[in-house]
């Protein structure tokens, strides 16, 4: 089956950076997710990026954050224009804890709720925060890996994430996050991943909560405020991504994409994926040509 969940080793490769060229890398990269931040510098053409079924174009000099457990792909606006872009993969864990000002770059960035705080940011938007030679620092960096390498890329990287936080604060948009037991944090990861392994199958809500340990109620409050949706919402929301995948890059037909992401009645299928997509199946598979 396809799953979107990508596993990174945190202890092996606390970060990634490079710079991908359209001409001699793979794209589009269909949608997936995994427990690391992922930020973007556009450098050459008109990037269109997915974040959680939400589609934005980003020209040349747009930052883009993909935060930690985000579904997101990253393809063309324009087959006919070459794409670069820096890539920049990290584990939100080498992020500053509660420095003496109080902002916990960490905590922030784990908050973070997609659907309040917009995750592609303009050129106009970060002008004045200079941010592409941090980004270039960066990789350059982590290709040389000379000594200490590690603690320059940590600080540039929590300078990005400074900078990315004062536009939402400056906007209103970002929200202190309610705490959550540690406990819970690991239970709902688990959930995730189990939910990316059987989203095929029968999921109830009943049934990942006893997973848990917990109760229905106290299970779709704490789901909810971890990824800011329903645990059904969850569920068809993965189920659609994976249709998004088989329809861009198989030639599978729509019935059959249907059975297999968990849908037994096509027609319903449709509706959903044009409920998510605002398009039907055929047509993003058209689109996507």
């Amino acid at each position: 089956m396809n799953n979107l969940y990508e596993y990174i080793d945190p202890i092996v490769s606390p970060y990634e950076a490079f710079c991908c060229d359209s001409g001699t890398s793979r794209l589009p990269i269909p949608a997936h997710w995994h427990y690391y931040a992922e930020l973007l510098y556009i450098l050459e053409g008109t990037v269109r990026v997915t974040i959680d079924h939400v589609v934005s174009e980003n020209p040349p000099g747009s930052v883009v954050l993909f935060p930690p457990r985000c579904v997101h792909a990253i393809g063309f606006a324009d087959k006919r224009e070459r794409l670069r872009y820096h890539v920049v993969k990290f584990d939100p864990e080498i992020l500053l804890h509660v420095p003496k000002d109080g902002v916990d770059l960490k905590a922030s960035l784990q908050s973070i709720n997609t659907a309040a705080c917009p995750c592609s940011f303009a050129p106009a938007q970060i002008a004045e925060s200079n941010l592409r030679p941090l980004f270039e620092e960066i990789v350059k960096e982590y290709e040389e890996k000379a000594y200490a390498y590690s603690t320059i890329l940590s600080a540039d990287l929590c300078r990005i994430m400074a900078q990315l936080i004062r536009l939402w604060q400056k906007d209103g948009c970002l929200q202190a996050a309610a705490r959550m037991h540690p406990s819970y944090e690991l239970s709902f990861d688990r959930i995730a991943e189990y939910i990316d392994k059987h989203y095929f199958e029968e999921l109830t809500v009943e049934k990942l909560a006893a997973m848990c340990g917990m109760s229905h109620s106290t299970f779709s409050l704490h789901f909810h405020r971890r990824y800011g949706m329903t645990c059904r919402e969850y569920i068809n929301a993965t189920r659609i991504s994976v249709a998004e995948n088989m329809l861009l890059f198989s030639d599978h037909d729509v019935a059959f994409i249907a059975q297999e992401v968990g849908y037994s009645d096509c027609s319903y299928f449709i509706r959903c994926y044009k409920k998510w997509k605002g398009i039907t199946p055929k047509q993003a598979r058209r689109a996507g040509k």
